[in-house]
């Protein structure tokens, strides 16, 4: 946390070794004036960076660099192409930057200039068959992209915010950062409420959309549809046709979880109208991921396959691989809701595998349960009861609440086919009284109702006491005590 937390009172220890700070003071002073210039100037990076950002940001040569990693004040990753800080060296070298405030303040603007660059030209790459390498680029320099996030938060520069915000929503949105994605997006919602200016009303109205939508992740649907609406009817008032579609996306998801299917079909039907109008492909395929969805919930299966089926066609045409794990799900789903259990798990495998192989946080999270749920009705227990610990171990994680739920429920079933009908009943009774068992599923309907009904067929199996008995003791049964039953 900082220089000074290490030090020792051994009086046989060498001064220049009896604090952390003392050793970097000695060793700083054995640097050249150029040297400790550009370790001051590289201070301003976070969780390392390339000789290339180097460069552009503290003005430092691929040469300057190699002298400091052959001094050990900077260490070098040749297969990720990146150097990096100790970090304590690094804050006794950002201490030596603020000194000078007018420095530390223009460093911090080129550091930030940069990464919102950066981040705009990986969002053109994230749509097409450059997105792994962009995902991994966005990874290893997360914490400059936050670090640069934040400087424009405190500048109140919503222009150069507005560079980073689709990337970096799909970035958390790919990989489940859901608290991240609350905290962030909400910083800027409140950063830019009240302003006047064009550009900070329209990035306020973003950022309310996001902050919703990863607060539907997050259980906390009621406050981000009420979130995720406003900030749509702030873009609706804009000319930005490609934000308000992702807006839109948001409030259909919120609109979903909250039960409030007709304007989840409303949300999705505006996003084919403004994608289809722009004839971008990505946004197309990303509208036709929500529209299918919402043709599900309708039981048009028919039209659902068609839209997946388009989808797909436009993610392999554009090399958009995470793309083409989501219309999958979508033809999952239709065989599930007709009953062909069989294909439904061919294409919940090829999710699965493609998802798993990627990092596709949702979709392999959403794969995994529905191919437990239908492994049970095909007879493969022990493949089930892997794929639901696998999806349980990841929803858990989160703390999305109404999928575990949902997965205890899906547990109670593969027990009942185990031939454990008391331990079923348990599971069954924990969830019929949890508040949550009162969402609504894809094709399946409200979990409770599945649930009293499991325990109808479970009440005419065994005897009477029995079944009392393993009621009562379901219902005094904590969540994390089920979980760590479940997963060990």
């Amino acid at each position: 946390n900082n220089p000074d937390l290490l030090s020792t009172e051994a009086h046989d220890a060498p001064a220049r070794h009896r604090s952390m700070r003392a050793v970097f003071t000695h060793s700083w002073k054995l640097l050249t004036a150029s040297e400790q210039e550009t370790l001051t100037r590289l201070s301003i990076f976070r969780g390392g960076f390339t000789h290339q950002a180097a460069q552009q940001v503290a003005g430092t040569s691929l040469h300057q660099l190699m002298k400091l990693v052959s001094k050990s004040f900077l260490t070098h990753d040749p297969k990720q192409g990146r150097l990096d800080f100790h970090e304590l060296l690094r804050q006794y070298a950002w201490e030596k930057l603020a000194e000078d405030e007018q420095k530390k303040g223009s460093i911090q603007r080129t550091h930030a200039d940069f990464f919102a660059d950066f981040m705009s030209i990986r969002w053109s790459h994230m749509k097409d068959e450059r997105q792994i390498q962009a995902m991994g680029e966005i990874e290893a320099d997360i914490e400059n992209v936050r670090a640069a996030w934040s400087c424009f938060l405190d500048q109140e520069n919503a222009d150069q915010l507005w560079k980073i915000s689709k990337p970096i929503w799909l970035f958390f949105w790919i990989g489940g950062w859901h608290l991240a994605g609350t905290q962030l997006f909400g910083q800027a919602a409140k950063t830019f409420a009240g302003s006047s200016e064009p550009i900070d009303q329209a990035m306020q109205g973003l950022a309310m959309a996001c902050q919703g939508y990863f607060l539907s992740w997050l259980d906390i649907s009621e406050e981000g549809y009420q979130i995720t609406q406003r900030g749509v009817e702030i873009l609706s008032s804009f000319d930005h046709p490609v934000e308000l579609t992702l807006a839109l996306d948001c409030l259909a998801v919120n609109a979903y979880f909250m039960g409030k299917i007709s304007e989840m079909v409303a949300c999705t039907e505006r996003m084919m109208i403004i994608s289809r109008q722009l004839n971008e492909k990505w946004l197309t395929a990303f509208s036709l991921y929500a529209a299918s969805l919402a043709a599900i919930n309708q039981e048009d299966y028919p039209q659902s396959r068609q839209m997946a089926e388009e989808q797909l066609g436009i993610c392999e045409e554009i090399g958009d691989a995470i793309g083409s794990a989501y219309p999958l799900i979508t033809l999952g789903h239709i065989a599930f809701a007709n009953g062909d259990d069989l294909l439904a798990s061919k294409y919940y495998r090829r999710c699965v595998r493609l998802s798993g192989q990627i990092g596709i946080h949702y979709a392999l999270q959403t794969s995994t349960k529905y191919l437990g749920k239908v492994l049970i009705n095909l007879g493969d227990y022990e493949e089930a009861r892997a794929s639901l610990i696998q999806c349980l171990g990841m929803t858990y994680n989160i703390g999305f609440v109404r999928d575990v739920i949902n997965l205890f429920y899906e547990f109670a079933r593969l027990r009942l086919a185990l031939g454990e009908p008391l331990a079923a009943a348990e599971l069954l009774a924990y969830v019929e009284k949890h508040p949550y068992s009162d969402n609504y599923r894809m094709i399946e309907g409200r979990i409770r109702d599945s649930a009293r009904a499991l325990l109808t067929k479970i009440e005419a199996q065994v005897p009477g006491d029995d079944f009392q008995d393993a009621m009562l003791s379901g219902r005094q049964l904590e969540m994390e005590q089920i979980y760590l039953n479940l997963v060990t």
